[in-house]
């Protein structure tokens, strides 16, 4: 059973306002700025209380390692609304699902903002992880539906990328705010933003189509069948752990120390951009590999470079370049999870990206608590702890690859002719 296409949209579909064509595809011109703009200002929420975990410690009057529980709280409520939202926008609608989980998202940000002590903020960021945990399945089952074959692969890569790009965009911005107003104008300021942003993806995505016969207990009942097909199982795991050693590689930064002055910590964060905005732009050369190529890749060139850094003593240059590399290897698996698991989802594609999106954020959830673990041994130690996992999620990666060519369902790029 396949998903409705923009070719062949689906018995009782609404018909496509004026803007778009008979099919109810939305031009990849429009729908990337408004999704890339809410997933830099979604998932930026995760990182960018870590430039503010000096201020948040003195406001609650708290240790700095319990900060990293901060992040933690909004991974696990992340991945987990992957998992309780995707299906829904199976169900529901894409557009319904994503326009409200933007507006919830906004309202629990300012809570979050607004939270008077250390024990209310946790589990507000675990409620803001979970209302932002909507927006990525359905965002990316929007996309691998509604726009067009030719532009699609460019825009899941545009969109991961600007999740990727999160990682540092709200570290900067929180860095730069918190120089001149309080750290809770950063959760203020950006539950305005929400608000922007479900006004423009309304505006912008096609009517949801009319399902009579879906059902919300089949959509659940995708995400066991995703975990079943064999070669998902291992790149799910190697994309936990890529994410994890990600998130620990930022926090770590932080905690151990190595680097300390303000202007440092701006260069360092900043330096990886350059990688990520070119991510997009090498989407097609690196097509030619095949998308099953790019997990082991990714990983691969990731953990070489976190083997590196081990070496890399204070050098702000040596490190920032590095963790360009990282950003780079880590910045090539996601758009193959991604756009392999949705399209292995057939008709339940949110259900199958969600469970891609909630291995990334598994992975994250534990990537603070390594740092905090290790951190007190130094950022060598770190280091080599990241590479480790990095390239044991190569190794899980290639075995997966192992498992794809010998599916006999199985096409060249790695995506299998079978859906669920």
């Amino acid at each position: 059973m396949t998903a409705p296409t923009a070719d062949a949209p689906a018995p009782g579909a609404t018909t496509a306002p004026p803007g778009r064509d008979g099919t109810g595809a939305t031009p990849a011109r429009t729908a990337v700025p408004v999704f890339a703009f809410a997933a830099l200002l979604a998932t930026g929420q995760m990182y960018t209380p870590i430039p503010m975990f000096t201020q948040m410690e003195a406001s609650w009057d708290v240790g700095l390692g319990a900060m990293t529980w901060i992040v933690s709280a909004f991974a696990f409520g992340y991945a987990a609304g992957f998992v309780t939202f995707g299906p829904m926008a199976d169900r529901f609608g894409h557009r319904r699902v994503l326009v409200t989980g933007l507006i919830a998202a906004g309202v629990v940000t300012l809570l979050t903002g607004l939270a008077p002590t250390f024990a209310t903020a946790v589990p507000l960021r675990v409620l803001q992880g979970l209302a932002v945990g909507s927006i990525p399945p359905a965002m990316t089952a929007y996309v691998t539906l509604r726009i067009a074959p030719a532009r699609r692969a460019l825009a899941v890569t545009s969109i991961v990328t600007a999740f990727l790009t999160s990682t540092v965009i709200g570290q900067l911005a929180a860095q730069a705010a918190v120089r001149t107003a309080d750290w809770r104008w950063v959760f203020i300021g950006s539950a305005v933003l929400f608000g922007a942003a479900a006004l423009a993806a309304y505006r912008i995505m096609a009517p949801d189509e009319r399902r009579e016969g879906a059902s919300l207990a089949r959509s659940y009942a995708a995400i066991p069948r995703v975990l079943r097909i064999g070669r998902l199982a291992p790149m799910f795991a190697a994309a936990a752990l890529a994410m994890g050693a990600m998130v620990a590689a930022y926090t770590g930064i932080e905690l151990t120390g190595i680097v300390t002055g303000d202007a440092e910590l701006l260069a360092l964060r900043a330096s990886a951009l350059p990688v990520m905005l070119a991510l997009p732009f090498l989407a097609i050369p690196l097509a030619r590999l095949g998308r099953t190529a790019h997990v082991p890749l990714g990983t691969a060139v990731a953990g070489l470079a976190m083997a590196a850094a081990a070496f890399a003593g204070g050098s702000v240059v040596v490190l920032a370049i590095l963790l360009g590399v990282l950003i780079f290897g880590i910045g090539i698996v996601g758009p193959a999870v991604n756009q392999t698991a949705a399209e292995a989802g057939g008709e339940h594609r949110a259900a199958a990206a969600s469970t891609a999106m909630f291995s990334f954020y598994v992975g994250a959830t534990a990537g603070p608590l390594v740092a905090s673990a290790v951190a007190p041994h130094g950022f060598a130690a770190l280091a080599w702890t990241l590479a480790a996992m990095l390239l044991t999620a190569a190794g899980l990666a290639l075995w997966g690859k192992r498992k794809a060519s010998r599916d006999l369902g199985g096409t060249p790029d790695g995506a299998s002719r079978r859906t669920l």
